[in-house]
C-alpha cells in the first residue's frame, strides 16, 4: 500500500492523525504520515506516534510505504487503530534549513567555478549538510568565497519554490528565482532568509573528489 505523504503538501505540518495499516516487531505503517522517510540524503524524521517513540523513518523495500521504526511504550497498536502523530519539529526544521542550504551551496559552487560541476552524493543531518563533488583542479574550492556567496543568497530572502513535475506527484523540483531548478522531493523552508547564517568547510575525500560541508555559522 502506498503511504500518503502529508509533508509533500505541507512541510510545516507537525501534528496529524492517521490509521494504522500494519504493525511488525519494531515498525509501523500508516495510511498517511507527516514523517519524512530517509531519502535523497536527508535523514528520516523522529517523533511520537500514539505515545510511542519514532526512532527513525525509512522507505519500505518497494518504496511505496513509509516504515516508522518504533520504540514501544507498552502494548503496540493494532491495524485499524487511529493514532495521533507528532514530528520532532526542532530536529525537522534544522533538516529543512540545511537541505535548502545544501542546494544553495550547489548554486554557489556553480556560480564560483562554473555550471559543469558533478554531484557525487551528499547527506543532510540536523547539524550539517555535506556535498561531495568531482574535483580535479590542484586547488580546492575556496570555503570563504562559497560562504560569502551563501551569505548573499540568504540575505536576498528569495522565496523557495517546490513543485511537482508529474500528475502522480512523484517527482519534485526545488527552485529559487534566477537559477535552474534542482530535482528534489525533500522538505524545505519557504525562503532563503529562514535558513540563517552559514559557514562552509572544504576537505579532500580521495582522488578526484572534494567534500563541501555547510553548517549554521557559530
Amino acid at each position: 500500500m502506498r503511504t500518503h505523504l502529508l509533508h509533500r503538501e505541507d512541510p510545516y505540518l507537525r501534528d496529524f492523525e492517521a490509521t494504522v495499516v500494519q504493525v511488525a516487531e519494531d515498525t509501523l505503517v500508516l495510511d498517511a504520515t507527516a514523517f519524512y522517510a530517509r531519502s535523497g540524503g536527508q535523514l528520516g524524521d523522529q517523533g511520537v506516534l500514539g505515545g510511542h517513540r519514532v526512532l527513525d523513518t525509512v522507505k519500505s523495500p518497494d518504496g511505496l510505504s513509509v516504515l516508522h521504526r518504533m520504540e514501544w511504550n507498552g502494548t503496540p497498536p493494532e491495524a485499524g487503530d487511529r493514532l495521533a502523530g507528532s514530528v520532532d519539529w526542532d530536529r525537522r526544521h534544522r533538516l529543512m534549513r540545511l537541505h535548502s542550504a545544501q542546494h544553495l551551496l550547489w548554486i554557489a559552487l556553480a556560480a564560483e567555478y562554473g555550471p559543469e560541476q558533478q554531484d557525487r552524493g551528499g547527506e543532510i543531518s540536523p547539524d550539517k549538510a555535506r556535498l561531495d563533488v568531482a574535483w580535479e583542479a590542484p586547488e580546492r574550492p575556496d570555503a570563504a568565497a562559497l560562504t560569502s556567496r551563501l551569505a548573499d543568497l540568504v540575505a536576498a530572502d528569495l522565496p523557495i519554490e517546490r513543485y511537482t513535475t508529474d500528475a502522480e506527484g512523484e517527482h519534485w523540483q526545488w527552485a529559487i528565482d534566477g537559477h535552474p531548478p534542482i530535482p528534489c522531493g525533500g522538505t524545505h523552508v519557504r525562503s532563503t532568509d529562514e535558513i540563517g547564517p552559514l559557514a562552509v568547510t572544504v576537505k579532500g575525500k580521495g582522488k578526484g573528489t572534494v567534500r563541501l560541508t555547510v553548517a549554521p555559522a557559530a
